[in-house]
This record gives C-alpha cells, structure tokens and sequence, in this order.
C-alpha cells in the first residue's frame, strides 16, 4: 500500500518524489483544485539544493531562481553597512555556494510533474483530508471532492498540510509555542535593492528597534518586508499611499515603480509534542513553525521529508518502524535547538533596542564577516550545514 500525504506544497512533494524515487508507492493529496500561487517562502538554502541535485530537479528549480552569494546586515540610524558575507568562503563545502531565491509555488511547479513522471508517484488535486483510522497494520484516509467521498488505504499518512494541519488536529498533539506581537507586511515591486538601499546586496536586514526590514531579489520582484506594530490598523497600513508612505519613509526617495504584491502576516514560533502517532506523521509547518528571518521554515520541512524518506526505505528494506521514532526525535530536537534558536537570534537582532547591546551585536557580526574561518561558520550555520564546520 502507498504512504499517504496531506498537501501539495514543496515539503509533500519533496516527500513523494524522494519516496518514489526509491521504489516507495506515495500518493500526495491536495485540498485545493490547484497548486497555490502565493509567493510565501522563497529562500533555498544549499543543503536543499544537494537534496534537489539527488532527487533530480535541482537544475530546473535553479533555472527559476536568482543565485545569491552575498549576506548584508545594516544599521538603519546611521545608515551604515555592519557585516557583508561572502558565500565564496564555502565553496569548499556545497557545490551551490549561494541561496537560491525562487518562490515556493514556482518550486512545487517543478516538483509535480517530477512525482507524477515517477512509477509509483501520483498527485490527487481536489481531495481534502475528512479524517483518517490507523488500524495498526494500516491507515484508512477520507477525503471530501467534487464527486463526493472517496477513501483510501495506505501504509502510513503523512501531514504535510501547513500550519492548519488537518492530521495534526486530528492526532490532537500539542502544538506549544509562542506568536510574536510584531506582524510581518510583505511589499513586493519592480524597485531594485540599488533602487532602495545603494550598495545593498541581493538580501540584506537593516536593523532598527522600532522599525526593521528583511530585502530580497526574487526574479522579476523585490520582496521588503516591514515590521508593523501591534497598534496599526492593518485595513490603513495595506491601502496603496500608506504602502508607498512607508517605503519612502524608510528608503527616502527612490524610482517610479509598481506594487505587485502585499501580504500581512503572522508569525509563530510552535512544535508539536512530538512528530509520529504510530502511522502517522508530521513534517514540515504541519511540525514546526518559525520566525521566517533566515528563510529556514520550508528548508527545514524538505529536510524532515529526506529524513523521513530515510527512514521508510529502511522499513521498506525489513527494518522495524520503531525507527520512525528516531525521526520523530531527530527531527524534533533539530527543530527546537538548531531552527528556532537561530531564528529567534536573528529576530531579537533586528528588534534590539539597548545601545551597548546593538554595539555587540554589530562588533560580533562585522568580526565574523571579516574573518575567513568565523565567515564561513557563520555561513554554513546560516546555510543548515552546521555539521559541516
């Protein structure tokens, strides 16, 4: 019987398409009729890419990205440049010395087909998950589309449905965490990072206490994403003159240009007690939720996703699937230890408002930056190949 996945975005689909490549029968199943198009995560780090590169796609998703090779940190007042990190320092490490930013629904346009030209990969569009029995030996699945009810056998369900997972409320695990007071708003237009900030690399965060931005080149868009505090109306901050207000109020003058996306959103910091309730599993945001500061959060669920995959072809091949416990554990401490704790540094970074600790803070990170063997610890951190240094 296949391995059931909820949800068609790029860590289910990174799933089925590792699964299928080695022999495994997967089936993913997507609630929506079609993929989504919101840009939402948009950095792959280069541990993701080695795994794209195994699984075969990763030239394709490179051809729709934009190679970054440089890491900025700036001080907003005085507006000065305080680390500039270069990814050449590890390209002694990864054959994909950059992060590659490319929007998610761009990656899983890829990922699709790739399931879907495997042997034993399919792609259910249309089918949202009713609920699920795990019966021991097996799961049985539910699903709700526009014929009516359909159900599914399978050897074991996997929850890669986001945030609002489906399986994991139906586990009915605990999801502790915390939401940050701060709200996160996405502008996206044709400016250019010289347009905005001169000097500034293709991704760069400009601290400020009060106000931060996060700067990132996507092909065809820049994505500037603001702080907006807990007491601005959010129908005012998204009409079209309060969002170029703040633009101009940050960057000062800059070029004619088109708004060609907004989003409000925010932003958890969440794990579940634990990933696996025998047959079925947890991966990705349907696990783990983080500050995005550092692009980890899809990164991280594509790697739960081979972990998983590694685990399953050992089951497949006669092992005991009490070694899915392993992954529940890995997994779970990775996400807690390694993630959220760098995450949440990067965000207390930009929030710091002490003036002796933003002193240190600047001092640590332009003494790494200028530094060959800090740069590249910090880099490999900052690229999840921390096992690396």
């Amino acid at each position: 019987m296949p391995i059931l996945i909820a949800g068609a975005g790029p860590v289910g689909l990174s799933l089925a398409l590792a699964l299928s490549q080695a022999g495994i029968p997967a089936e993913v199943f997507e609630m929506d009729a079609e993929l989504n198009t919101q840009i939402r995560a948009s950095t792959f780090h280069p541990k993701t890419l080695e795994m794209f590169k195994e699984w075969g796609v990763v030239d394709e998703i490179i051809q729709h990205g934009y190679k970054v090779d440089q890491l900025q940190y700036w001080e907003r007042a005085p507006r000065r440049l305080i680390a500039d990190f270069d990814y050449g320092c590890i390209s002694d490490d990864t054959p994909y010395p950059y992060r590659l930013q490319c929007p998610q629904h761009i990656a899983t346009r890829v990922l699709k087909p790739a399931v879907e030209a495997t042997a034993t990969g399919k792609v259910h569009m249309g089918h949202r998950l009713i609920d699920f029995t795990d019966h021991g030996t097996h799961v049985t699945a539910r699903f709700e589309t526009a014929s009516g009810i359909v159900e599914r056998e399978g050897s074991y369900i996997v929850g890669a449905d986001g945030a609002h997972s489906a399986v994991r409320k139906h586990l009915n695990i605990g999801f502790k965490g915390k939401t940050y007071e701060d709200r996160f708003l996405l502008i996206g237009s044709d400016l250019k990072t010289e347009d905005l900030l001169p000097g500034a690399a293709q991704v760069c965060y400009i601290f400020d206490p009060k106000e931060w931005v996060i700067i990132l080149n996507l092909p065809d868009i820049v994505r500037v994403v603001f702080r907006m505090t807990d007491d601005e109306n959010e129908a005012t901050a998204m009409q079209e003159g309060n969002l170029r207000r703040r633009i101009s109020n940050f960057f000062g003058e800059v070029p004619p240009y088109i708004i060609k996306t907004t989003q409000l959103y925010r932003v958890h910091q969440r794990v579940t007690d634990t990933f696996r309730v025998g047959r079925a599993l947890l991966v990705g945001d349907s696990a783990h939720n983080n500050n995005p500061s550092g692009g980890m959060g899809m990164n991280s669920g594509i790697h739960d996703a081979a972990n998983l995959t590694e685990k399953f072809v050992r089951i497949w091949n006669g092992e005991s699937d009490s070694i899915l416990d392993d992954y529940s554990n890995e997994r779970r401490q990775y996400a807690v230890e390694s993630v959220q704790l760098y995450t949440d540094q990067q965000y207390n970074n930009m929030v710091m408002s002490a003036e002796e600790e933003r002193e240190r803070r600047n001092k640590s990170l332009s003494d790494a930056a200028n530094d060959p063997a800090k740069a590249r610890a910090y880099l490999l951190r900052a690229s999840m190949l921390e096992e690396r240094i």
